[in-house]
């Protein structure tokens, strides 16, 4: 009778024991689910901040449609876009106001409309007070950041000293934020940074 009833009371404590362990390890994987839902929903909200505006996109999808416009033979194009392709508008930082600024490449607009020896046609928008500000529309074989509201980009070796002997130039460009424009502090005085806007004028 006494070796049933210590029988018993250790399956009762192993019991017991075996139920806070599920319970604590049911709160752990709780609390680990909560956490990465958090995490989640943070990252959405930070993939959201970084969303173009709709007015990048809205000049990505026209400039897109209108290469096909033709009016003697209105059907034969691709179909309509209404959106930017992945990759055309980037956030990057160049302003010191904190908020992000964008880059649109026209590598990835799916027509060599916009390229060339020299590259695509490379869009940058700094954010001011009063909203975006273009500082940056012509060709170019790269552009990224350089630090301390400077971009380096990477030209076509025209406007090098010695074009002959170099593929490409590397031009360092400066934001003066009281301008709102772009200035060359390393590289050719020449380069245009906004050369494809002042060409379709």
């Amino acid at each position: 009778m006494i070796h049933r009833l210590a029988c018993a009371a250790v399956a009762v404590l192993s019991l017991s024991a075996c139920q806070a362990e599920s319970s604590g390890a049911a709160d752990q994987g709780g609390a680990a689910r909560a956490a990465g839902d958090a995490m989640q929903s943070a990252g959405a909200a930070a993939s959201a901040d970084q969303a173009p505006p709709d007015g990048l996109v809205w000049i990505a999808v026209r400039d897109i449609n209108r290469v096909f416009d033709d009016d003697m033979n209105p059907t034969n194009r691709p179909p309509l876009i209404d959106e930017a392709p992945d990759g055309m508008i980037s956030p990057i930082e160049l302003s010191p106001d904190g908020r992000p600024d964008w880059l649109m490449d026209y590598t990835e607009a799916g027509s060599t409309q916009w390229c060339g020896t020299g590259g695509c046609r490379q869009r940058l928008f700094v954010s001011t007070p009063g909203g975006l500000a273009q500082v940056f529309d012509a060709n170019a074989l790269d552009i990224e950041t350089a630090g301390q509201g400077r971009i380096r980009v990477r030209a076509h070796r025209i406007y090098c000293d010695d074009p002959q002997g170099q593929s490409d130039c590397l031009i360092e460009l400066a934001y003066d934020g009281a301008a709102h424009r772009l200035v060359v502090v390393e590289g050719p005085d020449d380069f245009d940074p906004m050369g494809w806007s002042r060409s379709e004028r």
